[in-house]
């Protein structure tokens, strides 16, 4: 028994299977996202500080100190750009530009020396993080505002303490404490993330779902359609897909948005916004496995496994967390990334952009629906002529 085990075929071609799909699996799970470095995170920062003259007749802009701080430094994480406005800096986080940004206001200075005087006034810095475009991404943020803010306050405390020698001041109990944090750090969190959504995950979760379930769909529809014609595609064929491909979709996009609005209580703002874009990216990944599918048939089923493995990953993690190789020959053009772009959008950021990522997914699915009426003019194989010859 165990000598004829190891003599069957079956035996050996699936050990090399499996071999074959560990290796697959393991770099489709683990190969992006074992060891993300972050590199270029778009950060802004607003520097309104308009300085404050010190008693030597010198002037002294924390701003500005700042702002040559980021300049010089050499942190490949951070990738800065200067605003003018903190509601320039609004508009370009609701346009999903930036993870977060400094405000620094134009009585920073003022407020900072106010300390060492009979009533001081409180030295406020705001810190702005966009929690939508990524939980993740925006928890990095807030680690490095945080980091370029400690650096400040240590500069502004030591220069403080210089003054205070300069001038032979006497500190009261109050100021000795104030001048233990002298800059104060507000935090407000825009587009935030609601609870009820996986902790901001539930735009990849809807695309995932979208995609496994239409992807069944059109197996299931393309087996029946090929065995009723014979493998043969001719008008009546392509629209009597289209027509079930239309009631599956409808049905699985009721149906998700049924269990997730109404039973799980998944926090959605705009119901049916909501509705009406599952229902668009489901038709559309219905064109793009069935155009694929009725030019390839059934070997077409492994790309649409292993791009569903390989993408589902990084979709979750920021793209300035992904190694440049997966961001080029992945990221940039896989269709569950914009879908998940349109989901994001309706759900934190009120639709602000959600038109840029239908556009792409929609050229795309036109593409498929493209293939799926191509299918038609597809050349017969010699086995289908001949059945041709015998039923004519």
């Amino acid at each position: 028994m165990i000598k004829s085990l190891f003599k069957q075929k079956l035996f050996w071609g699936g050990f090399v299977g499996i071999l074959l799909a560990v290796f697959i699996f393991t770099f489709a799970f683990m190969g992006s996202t074992v060891n993300p470095t972050l590199k270029e995170m778009p950060l802004a920062v607003v520097v309104q500080d308009e300085g404050v003259p010190l008693p030597n007749g010198q002037q002294i802009n924390f701003g500005r100190i700042l702002k040559d701080q980021i300049k010089q430094s050499e942190n490949q994480s951070a990738d800065w750009t200067f605003l003018n406005s903190r509601d320039e800096a609004v508009e370009a986080m609701n346009e999903k530009k930036y993870y977060a940004t400094i405000v620094l206001p134009s009585d920073l200075s003022q407020n900072i020396f106010s300390l060492l005087k009979e009533n001081p006034k409180k030295a406020e810095v705001e810190v702005l993080i966009n929690e939508g475009m990524s939980l993740t991404g925006a928890n990095l943020a807030g680690q490095i505002t945080n980091g370029i803010l400690s650096n400040l306050n240590q500069k502004v405390q030591q220069n403080l303490y210089e003054q205070v020698g300069t001038q032979q001041k006497t500190l009261s109990i109050d100021q000795s404490k104030l001048l233990a944090q002298p800059v104060h750090v507000t935090t407000e969190k825009l587009n935030k993330i609601a609870s009820h959504t996986a902790n901001g995950n539930a735009p990849a979760l809807f695309t995932q779902i979208l995609w496994l379930t239409t992807f069944i769909s059109s197996m299931i529809i393309f087996t029946i359609i090929k065995k009723l014609g014979s493998g043969k595609w001719n008008f009546t064929s392509i629209v009597s897909q289209l027509l079930a491909g239309l009631i599956f979709v409808t049905t699985i996009c009721s149906l998700v948005f049924w269990l997730t609005n109404g039973v799980l209580n998944v926090s959605i703002p705009n119901g049916g916004e909501m509705f009406l874009l599952l229902l668009f990216m489901g038709i559309m990944f219905f064109f793009i496995q069935s155009g694929l599918l009725n030019w390839l048939g059934y070997a077409a089923a492994p790309l649409f496994v292993l791009l569903f493995f390989f993408s589902m990953p990084i979709l979750t993690l920021p793209p300035e967390l992904l190694p440049d190789v997966t961001k080029v020959w992945l990221y940039s053009w896989v269709p569950f990334r914009f879908s998940v772009e349109v989901f994001r959008n309706s759900l934190f950021f009120e639709g602000n952009t959600v038109a840029n990522g239908i556009r792409i997914v929609g050229y795309t699915g036109l593409a498929g629906l493209t293939l799926m009426l191509s299918a038609m003019l597809k050349p017969k194989k010699k086995g289908e002529k001949q059945q041709s010859v015998i039923e004519g």
